[in-house]
């Protein structure tokens, strides 16, 4: 199921508030929420929710919210807001008002989520299937940021907007030909109105929104990934890094995939970057769930990894071991033929 285009369209215009609980009672069901923060849409998202989903209750756990998120919910009806504020973590939020849940069936929703036509219903059908399920996700980016990266910190705009001379084209446009500028004419323009003598800039205190939405394309050209930086405090780092390792540890039984999770990713950061104690932190380990100790490194191995420690002829060292290991399994297979 994918939203017809445009979705901007959609979480931008007007629509009438409709509230499917009115009509549909019987299937109804509680929705819960955690919320700190919402977003701009968020009183569209709840009209969304309302419209798609008979909602028996709308159960939203406030975890110190610190925008109007509340103000708006509360105009929407049935609403139940519980104070969870001296809670530390979401799950535990979720596990409050999971408590407080009276349907049979409930949905648990983010707040930054509009629900398009025919979900509720889609999802509804797979209940004898399931005891708890979810759905694709159709990415939505709302965010703006300066077309800045570490190759170019200043001195190209990347076009979009730019602002010319007509006699400084004149000396130079019979040099284009109908054959290679195409999505590189910033580059290629600038070069060659500066090899005639005539000046280019950059205002940088200014700047124009350049878009990047759907669009119909005579070249197929899909959005099909994308991706952007957060810039995240310090102290928000750790803690997310402390969540994701300790959680994985306590509640799940180790994988190879959660395991290389652990190693690869959210420990380096604690251990070479914060400076964890290793020692006491594989203790916790041992009293809370002792299966993971096997697909951990060794408090001896992370020692001698830490910043500071590791020497050129360890790393020689490392790289022979490797090395000497792929050598044996070709030989390996070479011998069975």
């Amino acid at each position: 199921m994918q939203e017809a285009h445009s979705i901007f369209k959609r979480l931008y215009s007007e629509e009438p508030y409709v509230d499917r609980f009115l009509s549909d009672s019987a299937g109804a069901v509680d929705v819960i929420i955690p919320i700190v923060h919402s977003n701009e849409l968020w009183r569209k998202n709840l009209i969304s929710i309302y419209r798609e989903i008979p909602v028996n209750r709308l159960l939203l756990g406030d975890g110190g919210c610190i925008d109007n998120s509340l103000d708006v919910a509360a105009k929407f009806p049935r609403v139940s807001i519980f104070d969870h504020k001296e809670y530390k973590t979401l799950g535990y939020s979720i596990r409050k008002l999971v408590e407080q849940v009276e349907t049979d069936w409930f949905l648990y929703l983010h707040s930054d989520v509009y629900i398009p036509a025919g979900w509720f219903d889609g999802m509804s059908a797979h209940c004898g299937q399931y005891d708890w399920f979810e759905c694709e996700q159709q990415m939505v980016y709302l965010v703006e940021y300066p077309n800045k990266f570490a190759g170019n910190p200043r001195g190209f705009g990347f076009g979009g907007t730019q602002m010319g001379r007509k006699k400084a084209f004149d000396a130079m446009l019979h040099e284009i030909d109908d054959d290679f500028l195409y999505r590189n004419e910033d580059i290629i323009i600038r070069t060659l109105l500066q090899k005639k003598g005539f000046a280019w800039g950059f205002v940088d205190n200014l700047f124009h929104y350049h878009q990047n939405v759907y669009k119909n394309s005579p070249r197929a050209r899909k959005i099909t990934n994308f991706s952007y930086d957060v810039e995240v405090s310090p102290e928000e780092d750790v803690r997310t890094n402390i969540m994701q390792i300790k959680g994985y540890i306590k509640y799940l039984a180790p994988t190879e995939l959660l395991a290389r999770d652990v190693r690869d990713f959210y420990l380096p950061k604690l251990l070479y970057k914060e400076g964890m104690d290793y020692s006491a932190f594989l203790q916790w380990v041992k009293e809370i769930n002792p299966a993971w100790l096997p697909h951990l490194p060794s408090e001896h191995v992370v020692e001698s990894l830490r910043p500071g420690k590791i020497s050129l002829r360890k790393i020689a060292r490392e790289i022979l071991r490797s090395l000497q290991v792929l050598i044996d399994r070709a030989l390996f297979s070479l011998s069975r033929g």
